[in-house]
């Protein structure tokens, strides 16, 4: 099977409690040594219903509904067969159907860089078998905040610096079929507070699942996928022990989504997604629709 040089869609999510969510920056396929791959994406988000807690609410408080707008670049680089790089900057304009300030920060709109991750992906090794092969897939990924502001409901990100750890299992058939599952833990130091006096806020740390099943050939690749989101600590909105500092809180949440891609020519191929959040905590419930280009300039 001839390999694809994969966009993973990073869908981002603005919630009661901003976070990242979907099925982050890793695959389980390895691209080539000195291959380079390059996709700009555009993605829609939107939620009015989020969890105030672990209930849902109909209404987002003051803001009402909540769009945005998400730009992101996206690069993969084949250190060596075995060893890639990956770098992933989104930009995000983010509004509000209210036009009614922000409590908290006093925002309508915020346009800005939000979390820059840059990634090291490393196929620890490979089973082959008569039909297929199993990979053990482990990562690290540093995320670098771009000096947002981090509290409010109208924000971009929690501000906190991080790294993610990610270790997986990745089954491919010679058939095209295949079947993924990675567990993660998600380091977060503390965010600026610029708002309040006082110290800084405490990002928890959180747990990652993610899964996916899917098809890849030179013709097409598709796939369904899960993920699920853990924060080990943190408050809920509006509990007596929320003090208004939102980059705190218990943030857990299950999403799923489809992804599909093709080659338009040989090095150029175009991609769209949809994701959406089907439980959570002190997040929107958000719905995600994504289109991509991606040129393998390698």
């Amino acid at each position: 099977m001839k390999k694809l040089d994969i966009l993973l869609f990073t869908f981002t999510l603005l919630g009661i409690s901003t976070t990242s969510y979907g099925q982050g920056l890793y695959d389980g396929f390895t691209p080539k040594k000195n291959s380079l791959s390059i996709t700009t994406s555009f993605t829609k988000s939107e939620y009015e219903k989020f969890y105030l807690g672990k209930t849902k609410q109909n209404s987002t408080p003051v803001h009402e509904k909540i769009n945005q707008n998400i730009y992101s670049l996206y690069a993969k680089y084949g250190i060596t067969d075995r060893l890639s790089a990956i770098v992933s900057i989104p930009f995000i304009d983010a509004t509000n159907t209210s036009n009614q300030p922000d409590p908290v920060n006093g925002l309508t709109s915020i346009s800005e860089l939000q979390d820059i991750s840059i990634s090291l992906k490393f196929n620890a090794h490979k089973f082959q078998f008569k039909k297929g092969d199993l990979n053990i897939i482990t990562g690290i990924t540093t995320v670098i905040p771009t000096g947002y502001e981090p509290n409010g409901i109208l924000s971009i990100g929690n501000g906190g610096f991080g790294f993610d750890l990610k270790a997986g299992l990745h089954l491919n058939t010679h058939a095209g079929f295949f079947s993924t599952i990675f567990a993660g833990y998600n380091l977060r130091g503390n965010a600026d507070n610029n708002l309040t006096p006082g110290g800084d806020f405490g990002v928890p740390n959180a747990f990652t699942t993610t899964g996916k099943i899917g098809y890849a050939s030179s013709f097409i690749y598709v796939e369904a996928w899960a993920d699920y989101y853990n924060s080990e600590e943190g408050v809920d909105i509006g509990s007596p022990l929320f003090k208004g500092n939102f980059p705190e809180t218990d943030v857990d949440y299950k999403s799923v989504g489809v992804t599909v891609y093709k080659n338009i020519i040989p090095k150029l191929g175009i991609g769209v997604g949809y994701g959406k959040v089907i439980d959570g905590r002190n997040i929107g419930e958000s719905s995600t629709y994504s289109v991509s280009l991606t040129y393998n300039v390698l």
